[in-house]
C-alpha cells in the first residue's frame, strides 16, 4: 500500500512538468494554391540547356541524376528557409562573373516550381550581361531592359517555357546603364505586380556579381535574402572574404559550391553537399 501510494504521489508531482513540453510552437505557412497564369509560351532548345546544365525534364535522363538530387537537397533547405522566415523574394550572387549563380538560379527556379505548392518567378537582373535567356536559347517576347527603361508594362517581359507555376523575365539584349536601370523604382513596381497577380509566390533575382559593379547593392535591398554561389578552383579566398564582407549588410541565406570534385555518397550512392546554410555539389557547371 505504502509503494503504492508513492507511486500515486510521483504522478501527480511529475505531471505538471510533462504539459509545458508539449506545446512546440512551428511556423505553418499558409494554406494557399498557385494561380495559373497565361504568360506567352517559348519553347527551349534542348541542346543549349544540355550544354548549359540547365535541367529541363528532356535533360533529367541524360546522366543528371546527381544534379536533379542536389538541386532537390537546396531546394528543399531553401524551402524552408524562406518558409521559416516569411520571406519571399532570394536574391543570388558571386563575388565574380563564370562562377555559376545564373545555372543555380535557373535550375532552383526550376525544382521550385516542380514542389507544385506555388508560383516561382525568376527575374534575370545581370543586364549587363543576361544568361537565362541564352542557356535557355530563347529570345523573349519582351526584353527586360525594355521595361527598365519604361518602353513596355510588366506583363509584357514574363514568359513560360511550359513548366507549370515557372514565369520568367530576362532577355538578350545588354546594356551599360544596368546601374542607374536597377536604381530606379521600376524593380519596386515590378515586385509588387507579381505580388498583385500570384500572392505568396516566390520569387528569385539573378543578381550581378557582388564585386564587379555596384549593381548587387541597388537591387540587394528589395529582395528578402541572399544566395552566395562560389565556385571550387575559381573563386578566390580573398574574393569570397570580400564578397562577405558586403554581404554583413544584407541577411544571408547561405553558400552554395559549385564544380566540387569532393564526392560523397549516401545510402542510395547519390553525391551531394550540405553549406553553412544552404548548398549543393553536383555535375560540375558553368
Amino acid at each position: 500500500m505504502i509503494i503504492e501510494q508513492a507511486i500515486d504521489r510521483m504522478k501527480h508531482q511529475r505531471q505538471p512538468h510533462y504539459q509545458p513540453a508539449v506545446a512546440i510552437q512551428r511556423y505553418e505557412p499558409p494554406a494557399t494554391r498557385p494561380v495559373d497564369l497565361t504568360f506567352p509560351r517559348v519553347q527551349y532548345d534542348v541542346r543549349s540547356c544540355e550544354e548549359n546544365r540547365i535541367l529541363v525534364p528532356e535533360c533529367e535522363d541524360s546522366g543528371t541524376t546527381v544534379g536533379v538530387s542536389a538541386y532537390r537537397i537546396l531546394r528543399t533547405r531553401v524551402l524552408h528557409l524562406m518558409r521559416t522566415n516569411r520571406w519571399s523574394t532570394l536574391a543570388l550572387t558571386s563575388p565574380g562573373p563564370g562562377e555559376g549563380k545564373s545555372m543555380t538560379g535557373l535550375n532552383l527556379a526550376l525544382s521550385l516550381a516542380r514542389e507544385k505548392n506555388h508560383n516561382v518567378f525568376l527575374l534575370d537582373l545581370d543586364m549587363s550581361n543576361p544568361s537565362v535567356c541564352p542557356y535557355l536559347g530563347v529570345n523573349p517576347p519582351g526584353q527586360i531592359v525594355r521595361y527598365f527603361a519604361g518602353a513596355i508594362e510588366p506583363k509584357e517581359i514574363f514568359f513560360s517555357i511550359g513548366i507549370p507555376r515557372l514565369a520568367i523575365a530576362g532577355g538578350v539584349e545588354a546594356t551599360p546603364l544596368s546601374s542607374e536601370l536597377l536604381a530606379s523604382t521600376r524593380l519596386d513596381d515590378l515586385l509588387k505586380y507579381i505580388s498583385a497577380i500570384a500572392p505568396n509566390s516566390m520569387t528569385i533575382l539573378d543578381l550581378p556579381p557582388v564585386l564587379s559593379t555596384d549593381d548587387f547593392l541597388m537591387a540587394a535591398p528589395r529582395a528578402d535574402a541572399t544566395l552566395l554561389v562560389i565556385a571550387e578552383g575559381r573563386s578566390r579566398r580573398d574574393g569570397v572574404e570580400r564578397a562577405m564582407e558586403v554581404l554583413s549588410g544584407f541577411p544571408l541565406a547561405g553558400v552554395m559550391l559549385n564544380r566540387s570534385h569532393e564526392r560523397v555518397t549516401d545510402y542510395y550512392s547519390r553525391r551531394y553537399y550540405y553549406g553553412s546554410t544552404a548548398g549543393a555539389k553536383g555535375k560540375r557547371d558553368k
